[in-house]
């Protein structure tokens, strides 16, 4: 009985031990299946997936790689075929971004090795492909298969055979001519190759310029369409013109040989006095230069030069055949002011330091000078006084006016014709 009692123990713990195993076990187990899903999820999220239609795919499977300039960046997840094109669905690894009109070829290493898809181009900046992005088949470039290349050639070849182009011997005659042709001519083939060579890159250096004057004779082309009329105008004349001078040529062939006597008479004459004409032109010269430095003076004569002349034609009196006129000098208008400017040092040499400065210091001199000269020409003047020269006569005005020196101011005398002893 004690022997009994001592075993069930012992039996309960393994069983609870191989409980505790299987528990274990199981959570184990529940852990590397959660950690797998786990990471299936963050790898399929984190990836950019795309999908890729081509014309064709031979070489291509699920786990096949994907690259971008040649270095893997992803896998290919499936190949499914549909109707006239091929599905293939890929990821590229998250940390690789994709320009948004990327492009997919396949590409064939060598003829035993296996394709791989490349995504170009590099992403360099701008809009970045979506996480899920479709390139659709006029994206894609698959390449031409082996086969297709050779029945492409066999093809070819009968064309070009006894059954097609060469049945009554056209192709071997063709190149019997081309042979003839171009015996001996190596050299000279080679040359315009050559220069052939030489003009291309000519032009491709100079195809700036070129556009450029494509492009302005465009411009050019389309001023004249907007001005059509214009131009329709002008040429109209342009035949008239032509008609006229066709109609005046012989009076313009005389023209033109008197001309040519004329400039021959000018020849000698420049010849015979090139002394003379070197003077004048120097002397001319000289006149230039003096105008050029006195423009200011002459631009003020200019501009006083009309009114003087009318007033020279407007001094004589017809009436009495005489010249009636009265100077008036403007400095004699302020004769005592006039005497106060020439002491002003400072108008002797304008923008002198020198003279700017005694004019500076004579200006307490001046201005007393001014006082004075204002008081004396008050005391002096008057409205009736006319002194001869304009002394005086600023201020003044004709209040009597003599007739007919002032326009509206009738004379009451007869003219010379009618006086007496008149003729």
């Amino acid at each position: 009985m004690a022997a009994n009692r001592s075993v069930e123990p012992l039996a309960a713990l393994r069983s609870a031990g191989r409980g505790t195993r299987g528990t274990l076990v199981l959570i184990v187990v529940a852990a590397l299946i959660a950690a797998g899903v786990l990471w299936w999820v963050f790898d399929r999220i984190g990836n950019t997936k795309v999908t890729a239609y081509f014309d064709s795919s031979v070489g291509i499977y699920e786990g096949s790689e994907v690259r971008i300039l040649g270095v893997p960046v992803g896998k290919v997840d499936s190949v499914e075929p549909q109707g006239d094109q091929v599905k293939v669905v890929m990821h590229v690894d998250r940390e690789f971004d994709l320009p948004a009109d990327a492009k997919a070829a396949q590409i064939t290493p060598s003829v035993v090795a296996d394709r791989y898809i490349q995504l170009t181009p590099v992403y360099r900046g701008g809009p970045k492909m979506d996480r899920d992005a479709t390139i659709p088949r006029e994206r894609t470039v698959t390449p031409v298969e082996v086969d297709e290349l050779y029945s492409s050639i066999s093809d070819l070849s009968k064309a070009l055979g006894p059954d097609g182009a060469n049945s009554e011997g056209a192709v071997n005659e063709l190149v019997r001519t081309g042979a003839a042709n171009l015996a001996d001519n190596g050299e000279a083939l080679a040359n315009s190759l050559t220069q052939l060579s030489r003009a291309a890159h000519y032009l491709s250096d100079s195809r700036g310029d070129i556009f450029d004057t494509v492009k302005n004779l465009q411009q050019f082309v389309s001023m004249l369409n907007r001005n059509d009329q214009q131009v329709r105008e002008f040429n109209g004349q342009l035949a008239e013109l032509s008609t006229f001078l066709a109609g005046e040529r012989q009076n313009l062939g005389e023209a033109l040989q008197l001309l040519s006597v004329a400039l021959g008479d000018v020849a000698r004459f420049l010849d015979a006095n090139r002394d003379l004409v070197a003077d004048n032109a120097s002397e001319l010269s000289t006149l230039t230069r003096t105008l050029a430095d006195q423009r200011d003076q002459v631009a003020a004569a200019v501009e006083v030069l009309p009114v003087a002349l009318s007033n020279l034609v407007g001094i004589h009196n017809g009436e009495t055949g005489t010249l009636d006129m009265r100077p008036n000098i403007s400095e004699l208008q302020d004769p005592f002011g006039a005497i106060c400017n020439i002491l002003d040092l400072s108008k002797l040499m304008p923008g002198d330091p020198e003279f700017e400065a005694l004019g500076r210091q004579l200006r307490p001199v001046l201005d007393q000078c001014a006082e004075i000269t204002r008081q004396i020409t008050s005391g002096v003047q008057t409205p009736s006084l006319i002194l001869p020269f304009g002394i005086l006569s600023g201020e003044n005005q004709q209040r009597a006016p003599v007739p007919g020196t002032v326009p509206g101011t009738p004379s009451d005398q007869l003219p010379p014709s009618e006086q007496e002893g008149g003729r």
